[in-house]
């Protein structure tokens, strides 16, 4: 017996645009970067409220670091993670529309978070709504796991993976079509030179301040230049302006760390240590592969499957406390050992009279293709698009770490661009319901099927 119609759970979706597109704006309104406690936790709330009015469980646990949104009863568990916090606004002078007051021109839906990943939330809630609304029984639990840090350091998802049962396997929308099976590691070192003392006199670099977040690549930077004579102080500030995008793909963008190190030694500045650390840092980095450091990876492949090379992105430079702090973001490809890439990193900040201060690992994920999950999710998405599915490599991070069996999946299709953690980021109306329209059909082949996904 048929138990699923396609079409019904299409027309669902579709029925509902205008709800979806009001909620995901109120939703964006919320401006819950990261470090705001406060707006995160009211998101997460907003969030909540939505998964209860639609009819499902909804709860706050670990005060308040992870939602859940259930439906559904049995042995399996399919789990959709993904996050309800979002990076800065970045240079808010360079939006067109305010950051948190989203906006809808031309069939896209303009704010931040609409792509990373609050449109992901919604289509995620609406296509659980459209499944449960067939009116057939759920062989199988369907949690949507939502955190608060996932743009920063993952203190929520460790709290969960350590303390309630993981799903059997599921997705996060933080990525891209067709399928993510492989995804890069993700590594944040912090490397800390102490500075010399100011000099007596001369022309020399006493200050660089450059970065908002360590997963950004920097499209501002700003220098001050101190020059002393005849007892006299004088500063002159400089600056350089870049492209911010995701540090997963630093190419697209232009990192401001490298041309403030360009422009600076075109000024006949006396050396010093800060000035010595930047163009270490331009010299080190700039060939964005580790070739310079001895990380350059020879293939792109790992068991004929592409899985890209080791990428190094400078995203955060200050000057705090007598010391020059120096984040360095890298995306390691599957098969590296990621031990190896700190102890490089560590001997070279001795090198420099510095020294490694933190280190942060998450794993690169590898899930096989003939998995039963993996298997309804690619039906699943070429029913819905008429697209055949084809499987590729994750560059950025996403909950995939967290947890096994979870691969990236969504929400930004082949040829679309990719506006997450850039300025004037969004998704087109097309887009998020196409988003829901695949998820709905994927939930609904494994949730209503009596079969093991495992």
């Amino acid at each position: 017996m048929k138990l699923m119609d396609n079409g019904k759970l299409i027309d669902e979706i579709e029925n509902r645009q205008t709800e979806m597109i009001d909620a995901l704006c109120r939703f964006v309104r919320i401006g819950s970067v990261s470090d705001d406690r406060k707006k995160v936790r009211e998101a997460l709330e907003f969030a909540l409220n939505l998964g209860r009015s639609l009819g499902f469980e909804a709860k706050s646990v670990l005060d308040g670091q992870v939602g859940v949104i259930e439906a559904g009863q049995g042995d399996e568990v399919l789990g959709i993670l993904s996050h309800v916090d979002v990076v800065g606004p970045g240079d808010e002078g360079k939006w067109k529309t305010g950051p948190f007051e989203p906006v809808i021109k031309e069939g896209r839906i303009y704010g931040r978070g609409t792509l990373d990943d609050k449109g992901a939330i919604i289509a995620s809630l609406y296509a659980m709504k459209a499944v449960c609304g067939l009116g057939v029984p759920l062989r199988k639990k369907i949690q949507l796991i939502l955190g608060t840090q996932e743009e920063v350091k993952w203190t929520d998802m460790e709290a969960y993976v350590r303390e309630f049962p993981l799903p059997d396997y599921g997705f996060t929308p933080d990525g891209e079509y067709p399928m993510c099976n492989i995804e890069k590691s993700c590594i944040d070192l912090e490397l800390s030179f102490p500075l010399d003392k100011p000099a007596g006199g001369g022309r020399y670099l006493s200050l660089v301040d450059a970065g908002t977040a360590v997963n950004i690549v920097p499209g501002a930077c700003t220098a001050e230049i101190r020059e002393i004579r005849n007892g006299r102080t004088t500063i002159e500030t400089v600056r350089t302006s870049g492209r911010s995008v995701h540090s997963c793909n630093p190419e697209k963008g232009e990192n401001a760390i490298f041309k403030m190190a360009e422009k600076l030694n075109g000024m006949g500045l006396e050396k010093n240590r800060l000035l010595d650390v930047l163009n270490m840092v331009n010299v080190c980095f700039g060939d964005m592969y580790g070739a310079r450091i001895g990380l350059y990876g020879e293939s792109e492949y790992y068991n004929g499957e592409f899985v890209h090379r080791n990428v190094f992105t400078p995203t955060v430079f200050k000057v705090i406390d007598g010391n020059a702090r120096v984040h360095v973001n890298v995306r390691s490809a599957y098969g590296t050992k990621e031990e190896h890439i700190v102890s490089v990193l560590k001997n070279l900040a001795e090198q420099y009279g510095g020294e490694l201060t933190g280190a942060e690992i998450l794993p690169a994920v590898y899930v096989g293709r003939d998995r039963p999950f993996v298997q309804a999710f690619s039906k699943a998405y070429e029913e819905v698009t008429g697209l055949k599915n084809e499987f590729v490599l994750a560059y950025g991070g996403s909950y995939a770490k967290a947890m096994p069996n979870i691969v990236s999946w969504g929400p930004i299709f082949p040829g679309e661009e990719d506006t997450c953690h850039e300025e004037n980021e969004y998704i087109s109306v097309k887009c998020l319901m196409d988003n829901a329209k695949i998820f709905s059909v994927a939930i609904g082949k494994v949730v209503l099927s009596g079969e093991s996904f495992r």
